[in-house]
């Protein structure tokens, strides 16, 4: 979640070109043979091209196929968890706020560092430090919410599992190395969930790293209203939209990079919901297997407090 080689002239061609007759002029000869080597593609670039082809000739033919390699992809990644510290910006009603997160084996640990990019105020600091000093020496806390977590993880890979299935899959072209692929509901698609009855109502277009077999962006939008066993246990609105993007960090892997809601309805007992937010992530940084809360907390500590300084740390 490679590249796609578009036909011209590349600078490489021309260095070596120009390294064949380093201090003569270029007889009628040699001009041909530079013609031949900048006109023709050597036997790498040959390839890639073919490669390329093969790529589109897939995702036009077996979209289906295409995907379900992502969703195999994601399965064996996520039998080999690691760790990570990095940063998350929450934009939400109107505010910004940045935290500095650690994630461990025990529970994952943040820290609010600064509101509309503005250092906390002393005090606050302070309650944040407590905060954290409370959770660490009894983190039953930390554990609960990590087993929601899992819970939450597995119920939203068993929701892109369903992917190949519940959706269906047309070619959209190219952007870079990506292959786009628009996604309308698949009426044949039985849902096991009500999560999984909100697929019925969903459209919209993916993108996939084909070489790493990675998705690295998604956007959806509610078609139609849904309703939960006729209404009376929800609804969520017409227009609801969503998008995630995801990037390749140094190490190789795959990462959220931003997440953007924009939803709203009506839940059990007519509670109106309305989620709106915007998360991006960045700096991030892996974490050994076995660090502990307390080394956690401890890095947490030495963080930057400033958005301006965590900046710089970052574009090192």
């Amino acid at each position: 979640m490679h590249l796609i080689f578009q036909p011209h002239v590349t600078p490489s061609a021309v260095l070596f070109a120009r390294k064949l007759v380093p201090n003569l002029k270029p007889m009628p000869y040699v001009r041909i043979v530079a013609f031949l080597l900048l006109a023709s593609p050597g036997p790498a670039i040959a390839e890639a091209r073919t490669q390329e082809s093969a790529v589109v000739i897939e995702a036009q033919t077996n979209p289906q196929k295409l995907v379900r390699e992502i969703v195999e992809n994601g399965r064996r990644l996520k039998e080999d968890p690691t760790y990570w510290t990095y940063r998350e910006l929450v934009r939400k009603e109107g505010k910004l706020e940045t935290h500095e997160v650690c994630q461990t084996d025990a529970g994952t640990i943040d820290r609010l560092v600064a509101i509309n990019n503005q250092p906390l105020p002393p005090e606050q600091q302070r309650r944040e430090d407590a905060r954290i000093q409370m959770l660490v020496a009894d983190p039953a806390e930390i554990r609960r919410e990590k087993q929601k977590q899992r819970e939450d993880t597995a119920k939203q890979y068993r929701m892109f599992a369903t992917f190949p299935d519940a959706f269906r899959y047309q070619y959209a072209g190219t952007e870079g190395r990506l292959i786009k692929l628009r996604f309308e509901p698949n009426p044949q698609f039985a849902p096991s969930t009500r999560q999984e009855e909100v697929f019925h109502h969903l459209e919209g277009t993916m993108w996939i790293d084909h070489d790493q077999k990675q998705l690295a962006r998604i956007d959806g939008e509610l078609a139609s209203e849904v309703k939960f066993a006729g209404g009376f246990l929800g609804r969520l609105d017409q227009g609801g939209v969503f998008s995630v993007r995801f990037r390749q960090v140094d190490s190789g892997q795959w990462l959220m990079a931003a997440l953007q809601v924009n939803m709203s309805g009506k839940a059990l007992l007519f509670k109106t919901i309305s989620v709106q937010e915007e998360r991006e992530f960045e700096d991030y940084r892996r974490v050994p297997g076995n660090f502990t809360l307390r080394q956690a907390e401890e890095l947490l500590q030495k963080m930057p407090t400033s958005p301006k300084q965590s900046a710089a740390n970052t574009s090192k």
